[in-house]
């Protein structure tokens, strides 16, 4: 009786101690992880489809210019001709979040220059700019001098509002470590007649109807040549009156220059008779983009949104230090999913099978198995593979070892029974040869 009790108590210790741990480690689980209720094989795609504005870039833009545009690389361009600059027409109206903030220095620039000619040309009634024109000298060739992105610098002046074209026009370019300043007056009213897309950054301000510009009132305690401007009211430009282009290459004899280019123009103005603007001329300068990197995993900018990542399984992460190319970003798999090579997928370069994919359009002639993000087995909130994170129970050994256990308990259960029954009775075993050799010694 001993033992068949002890025997039950072991057997049940041993079923308690074996489960516990885990069913306790199955409810932390539970309660921490999340759970992906997706089957194993099911496959989760890299890939979305394409954006309004990637699928515009395929469709519009040259094949030469989407190469260079991929790439980077100059020698795309060597074999294409041009007569005149090439703009990236499709990125027109869309926000340039990405870029403002690397041309934060660049758009200080234009404010300063534009409203210090604001000041000078509000203060003064002279209408002759040809006066002063080592001023304007200074001033464009300054604007270069104060930041290595800007390519290029142009000043427009005119004399009032009544001449078809600025009597006077400087520009002031960077050649290698050089400025080179040219004085390009006598041709301002050719090149600024019509409006085309060379001449839009003039002819934008000079035909804008409203001008929205910031009032400022004028106390000075200087005694001024001109009374009326002494205690007047003056108009500044802020960066929100600064006109973007899109960007785009320049022609030259014929080829087009590998260098992405950005305007940026704001207008100036005098005062009118009755103190109102009165337009006066323009601050252009053009920007290098080569070093201003693409964020096509921002929700804001030119390229925002154009990634191929799948917003459901994984997350777009751009890579820096590449300049003005697109696909310079990776795809990664995000918590709950793993990739099949343990690769992080690049958005233009891949590999697969060994086999280099370098160069071919990140949506074309891709295997599907490459860009595949696979779910975690459940309850794993990361790994590398799909290798459990967890034990897995044995559903059919572990009825059978509790159905035996519960066998012996039933069969321990019935002897407890039976031996509270007959706890009374005296059961008395003979053995005959035993019991005759014992009768024989009595009788001695």
């Amino acid at each position: 009786m001993a033992i068949i009790r002890i025997s039950l108590i072991l057997q049940v210790g041993f079923v308690i101690g074996s489960n516990y741990r885990h069913v306790e480690q199955d409810r932390d689980v539970n309660a921490k992880l999340p759970i992906y209720n997706t089957h194993n094989n099911q496959q989760a795609h890299l890939r979305k489809p394409h954006s309004g504005l990637a699928q515009k870039i395929e469709d519009q833009v040259p094949k030469v210019v989407t190469a260079f545009l991929h790439t980077g690389d100059s020698s795309t361009l060597k074999h294409a001709n041009c007569s005149r600059r090439y703009e990236l027409g499709v990125l027109r109206g869309r926000r340039h979040g990405d870029a403002h903030h690397s041309m934060r220095s660049v758009l200080d620039t234009v404010v300063h220059a534009t409203n210090f000619l604001n000041m000078i040309l509000q203060a003064s009634r002279d209408q002759s700019p040809r006066r002063d024109i080592e001023w304007y000298h200074a001033l464009v060739r300054s604007i270069l001098e104060g930041d290595l992105k800007i390519h290029r610098a142009v000043v427009t002046l005119s004399a009032g509002s009544t001449p078809d074209g600025p009597p006077v026009y400087l520009q002031a370019t960077r050649a290698g470590g050089e400025i080179i300043l040219q004085d390009l007056s006598s041709n301002a009213q050719h090149i600024l007649k019509n409006r085309t897309a060379d001449t839009e950054w003039y002819h934008e301000h000079k035909n804008k109807k409203k001008t929205n510009l910031q009032r400022r009132v004028l106390s000075q305690d200087f005694v001024s040549y001109d009374a009326s401007v002494r205690n007047g009211e003056s108009y500044i430009t802020d960066k929100t009156q600064i006109h973007w282009s899109a960007p785009y290459l320049e022609c030259e004899n014929g080829n087009f220059i590998p260098r992405w280019l950005l305007t940026l123009s704001a207008g100036f103005y005098g005062l009118k008779p009755n103190r109102s603007p009165d337009f006066r001329g323009v601050v252009r300068v053009d920007v290098s983009l080569q070093d201003v990197d693409i964020d096509q995993c921002s929700v804001d900018g030119w390229f925002a949104g154009t990634h191929r990542c799948n917003i459901t399984t994984m997350e777009c992460l751009p890579i820096p230090g590449h300049g003005f190319v697109l696909d310079k970003y990776k795809c990664h798999c995000k918590s709950g999913f793993y990739h099949p090579n343990r690769v992080t997928v690049n958005g233009f370069k891949r590999k697969s099978s060994g086999k280099g994919m370098a160069g071919l359009p990140h949506h074309r002639d891709l295997p599907e198995g490459s860009s595949l993000c696979l779910p975690c087995q459940e309850g794993c909130a990361f790994c590398k593979d799909d290798t459990p994170c967890m034990a897995q129970g044995d559903g059919i050994l572990r009825m059978a070892i509790l159905s035996f256990q519960g066998l012996c308990m039933l069969v321990d259960f019935i002897s407890m029974v039976l031996l509270y029954h007959f706890r009374r009775s005296k059961l008395v075993m003979s053995f005959r040869p035993f019991h005759t050799d014992a009768g024989s010694l009595a009788e001695n």
